[in-house]
């Protein structure tokens, strides 16, 4: 009798726990990850207008949590994720043939100026494509107002660095020469590019706005051609330089990551990125 009772009580039990797990999930929202945390990495300047996409989905599903690494770079981030180490990669580049075929698969949601900046205040810079080979050939020196200027550069592997070989021969030769010229500060990440760029007197190097706005840095863009980086030259093909940004993930992706990509290209989730400086899909011409 005694052994019937606690079988029954058990079953109880069982059923009640049963009975609570389908009121959990039986709701519309996704199941929280069963892996715990969803792991997030890759570009650093990404990692700001994410983070805040990421807490308006926490509001929306708390049993979610995100866990952000420490700037790895694109090439890092998707390595990551390939290898199942990272649930999420950012990435401000296409995948590459080898890492398609290892079932990475990337969702663009967004394009970000790319822009000239400095921490001089009051610079009031307009350089010509010209003045940008002449400011990395070591030509250009001072701020018109004597200061001296002291240029960040990128690792030579970056994607800044990249960019800029790609803007015109001239400005490729300058920056080959400034990469060989001793004494110049190389910042290895999006964020010591950013500090760096920020606190160093005279600094002026590469930012994008969707770094810039999230993390609220203190730098003046500059102009280039007449034209000052922002959404709307962006959008108008008025300012030309842009990076892409987007989700890497394996095919398919786990349930968990599919629904935060789902609420990122939302309309919610575009709202924050365009307010986050990038030009979202739907806003392009």
């Amino acid at each position: 009798m005694l052994l019937k009772r606690i079988s029954l009580l058990v079953l109880g039990a069982f059923l009640l726990l049963l009975a609570l797990q389908l009121a959990v999930t039986g709701s519309d929202a996704p199941a929280a990850p069963d892996r715990g945390a969803l792991k997030i990495g890759g570009t650093g300047g990404a990692n700001g207008a994410i983070a805040l996409v990421a807490d308006a989905f926490k509001k929306k599903h708390p049993e979610f949590r995100f866990v952000f690494s420490p700037s790895l770079g694109s090439t890092g981030g998707i390595k990551a994720v390939i290898s199942g180490a990272m649930d999420l990669g950012l990435s401000s580049r296409p995948l590459t043939e080898a890492e398609l075929r290892q079932g990475a698969v990337a969702v663009e949601y967004g394009r970000t100026p790319i822009m000239l900046v400095t921490s001089h205040p009051g610079a009031g810079l307009n350089l010509t494509l010209k003045q940008i080979a002449a400011l990395y050939a070591g030509e250009l020196s001072n701020y018109p107002d004597g200061t001296q200027i002291r240029l960040i550069l990128r690792p030579w592997v970056e994607s800044d660095t990249s960019f800029l070989l790609n803007l015109s021969p001239e400005i490729a030769e300058a920056v080959a020469k400034a990469h060989a010229r001793p004494g110049l500060i190389v910042a290895v990440t999006d964020q010591d590019n950013a500090e760096k760029l920020e606190k160093i007197k005279g600094a002026i190097g590469w930012l994008t706005l969707a770094q810039l706005i999230p993390e609220k840095r203190q730098v003046t863009p500059v102009s280039i051609g007449g034209i000052m980086p922002g959404l709307a030259t962006l959008a108008s093909g008025a300012y030309p330089y842009y990076k892409p940004f987007s989700v890497v993930t394996l095919a398919p992706p786990a349930p968990q990551v599919k629904a935060f990509i789902d609420f990122l290209t939302s309309r919610q989730g575009q709202e924050i990125l365009s307010k986050s400086g990038l030009l979202v899909n739907e806003k392009r011409p």
